[in-house]
């Protein structure tokens, strides 16, 4: 786990007293709502009082500061939603805080607004490459781990004993590397895909089913890095394999490698 875990609620502390906090789910698959419980349980856990981002409410670059959610939305060349919400909304905020995110492409966008956006990276190759087109370390770039590191496990656990051996949990969607069909796979990620993660009750209770689910298991062979991540937490041996791009070695290498000796990155 990162030396930085302290940054993320230093920052939305020194906002948080003087601004009103908005906050936006990124949008995606029960993944991206493993990331939104652990954000709703940082906020609870730190007293950050926060409204949900309303598209029909009226927001003022004096009084309102959005957090959004982060992840793996902002991957130019395969995700489009996340940037363009931003772009759509960036003016209304005094600040735009990216929580920890894979960063990918979009070079024009990030840095026209250099003056706008807090970016918080979850693994180092997103890091270099804002650094390397003028973001500032300390200013508006920080390094710290995905969000579900920040999940309370313990309150979405059933604490039954493993019954089953190995669950195969392969992607079957464009991130997946090799396409490769899979017998008995679970692709549990894509149980739920959308803008559902602003409902708190439903991002919290997929994440419980998620969590159930791996219970049952002592071993989990996945390529979905928020598979890698609960299973990881949940104490289980996890063979985690490589996506499309760098993502799942680069967040292993940052947050599971040396930290979660049952956890081994699979390389080819």
């Amino acid at each position: 786990m990162s030396n930085y875990s302290f940054d993320l609620k230093i920052l939305l502390k020194s906002y948080h007293s003087s601004y009103k906090l908005v906050y936006k789910a990124n949008p995606g698959n029960a993944g991206d709502g493993v990331i939104a419980s652990a954000s709703y349980d940082f906020f609870d856990r730190n007293e950050l009082f926060y409204s949900k981002y309303n598209n029909d409410d009226i927001y003022s670059s004096d009084e309102h500061v959005l957090i959004f959610g982060g992840g793996g939305n902002l991957i130019e060349g395969l995700y489009s939603e996340g940037k363009e919400f931003i772009e759509n909304n960036i003016h209304k905020f005094h600040r735009v805080i990216i929580m920890p995110s894979t960063i990918k492409g979009y070079e024009t966008f990030f840095q026209k607004n250099k003056d706008k956006l807090i970016i918080l990276c979850r693994e180092y190759i997103s890091f270099e490459y804002l650094k390397s087109i003028g973001y500032e370390e300390g200013k508006n770039l920080s390094l710290t781990d995905d969000m579900a590191f920040y999940l309370e496990i313990s309150n979405y656990m059933s604490f039954v004993n493993p019954s089953k051996n190995i669950a195969s949990c392969f992607r079957t969607d464009s991130e997946s590397l090799t396409g490769q069909y899979r017998e008995n796979n679970h692709d549990i990620s894509l149980t739920w895909n959308g803008d559902y993660w602003d409902n708190v009750y439903l991002a919290r209770n997929s994440t419980r089913c998620m969590t159930n689910f791996l219970e049952e298991f002592s071993i989990v062979n996945t390529d979905r890095l928020h598979v890698a991540i609960l299973a990881s937490l949940l104490g289980k041996e996890v063979n985690f394999y490589p996506n499309s791009y760098y993502k799942n070695e680069s967040v292993y290498n940052y947050s599971l490698f040396d930290h979660y000796p049952k956890t081994t990155f699979i390389k080819s």
